[in-house]
């Protein structure tokens, strides 16, 4: 997986990574795990499903001591992986939502409602705003993922 800019090769295997790592500590992604599959080539990211427990906090980045990166080589991961249709439906929900709206968060009535209540604007995207984020999502491709 050694791909544009991918850092992985710097990746010593010391565990810190899996250490720091909130999701990690919970059940979750296990860092270590995924830079020696990945570093190996027996890491599938059209089949692998725990990239997506990673809460991108980027702890393990910030403390690795060979800078290797592991939240920038799940990133590519990801994307990887969505590029071949391995993309959870929360994910894809959420990317359909911003293409529709320019928003990944819902605005509804209960929305309006409490941010009303908290004295605060309404917040929705305006049309210039929406066109701007399908236009990111163009050039970014995001725009060209299949997520139906």
């Amino acid at each position: 997986m050694q791909k544009r800019g991918s850092t992985l090769g710097r990746c010593q295997q010391c565990g810190v990574c899996a250490e720091i790592c909130p999701s990690g500590r919970h059940g979750g992604i296990d860092c270590l795990s995924i830079m020696h599959r990945a570093s190996v080539g027996t890491l599938d990211a059209a089949e692998e499903s725990t990239i997506w427990l990673c809460t991108v906090c980027l702890s393990c980045s910030e403390q690795c001591p060979s800078n290797a990166g592991p939240a920038e080589v799940i990133a590519l991961l990801r994307e990887e992986a969505a590029q071949s249709g391995n993309l959870p439906k929360h994910f894809r929900e959420e990317a359909k939502r911003y293409l529709q709206t320019g928003s990944c968060f819902p605005h509804t009535g209960m929305t309006r409602k409490m941010r009303r209540q908290l004295g605060l604007e309404d917040a929705a995207p305006s049309k210039e705003a929406v066109e701007e984020a399908r236009e990111i999502a163009r050039r970014t491709g995001l725009g060209g993922l299949d997520l139906d």
